[in-house]
């Protein structure tokens, strides 16, 4: 149990996602803390697809510029899916790697997301 909230507070900041401490408070079991940390990602993913659908719109016009967004969203996607996959490695297969993993796809998909919004120079 000390070990799986030291994990949250190592990959999980506070304060990022209001919502994902609360539910974090509310049920500290492992399998609550999974659903948390699932919960988030799924949230930051959908500010994210949100972001995206301004971005593309911005880029219509411009065939060249929208085709090195899409290129650059696809890598980014891979080396998202691979920098989690190695953040969790070292607990694959045990009760603590879903934590881990979508904790860490919360928080680089959050960080993505601002990147979106500095493109049209919504960041803050």
């Amino acid at each position: 149990m000390i070990a799986a909230l030291l994990a949250v507070a190592l990959v999980s900041p506070a304060a990022e996602d209001p919502i994902e401490d609360a539910c974090y408070k509310a049920d500290e079991s492992q399998q609550g803390m999974n659903r948390c940390a699932g919960e988030a990602y799924q949230r930051a993913d959908k500010a994210l697809n949100e972001q995206w659908l301004k971005v593309a719109a911005d880029y219509l016009e411009d065939a060249e510029s929208k085709k090195l967004l899409l290129d650059g969203q696809r890598a980014w996607i891979n080396y998202r899916d691979a920098q989690c996959e190695l953040a969790a490695s070292d607990s694959k297969g045990g009760s603590i790697w879903p934590l881990i993993n979508s904790s860490c796809l919360a928080d680089l998909t959050r960080q993505r997301t601002k990147e979106l919004a500095d493109l049209l120079g919504e960041g803050n």
